[in-house]
């Protein structure tokens, strides 16, 4: 049995920890822990007790963390997308001010109210 099956062995029948493992076979836990979710995943196998169990604790430690984390992701969405409508907005009063400025020119017909100017009493 190769290093591989013999750990995955262990860590899920024996109940040895990654730590363990990794100190009995000279790898990181991290290489350990890759080997059990791809044997697990390749198996179609559910995760242990303690797989379960360790990620409760994060979630319950890291809970605040991720809201936060949450939070800080939807503000830089959303100012993303404001950022974007500003630079529609601003393109679109340029358009218009171009039409108006060539309507101005070759049609020869004041659209803009020049300032100071008096409205007729008709």
């Amino acid at each position: 049995m190769d290093i591989k099956k013999q750990a995955v062995y262990e860590y899920l029948t024996l109940g040895f920890t990654y730590r363990q493992l990794a100190s009995k076979y000279g790898v990181s836990r991290s290489t350990i822990n890759t080997w059990v979710l791809v044997h697990q995943g390749i198996h179609n196998l559910p995760r242990s007790k303690r797989q379960n169990s360790y990620d409760l604790q994060q979630m319950k430690q890291g809970k605040k963390s991720t809201q936060k984390q949450t939070a800080i992701s939807d503000a830089v969405q959303k100012i993303a997308l404001l950022e974007k409508q500003l630079e529609w907005e601003k393109m679109r009063a340029d358009t218009m001010d171009t039409m108006i400025n060539i309507a101005e020119k070759e049609l020869n017909i004041p659209i803009r109210k020049k300032s100071g100017t008096q409205q007729s009493n008709k």
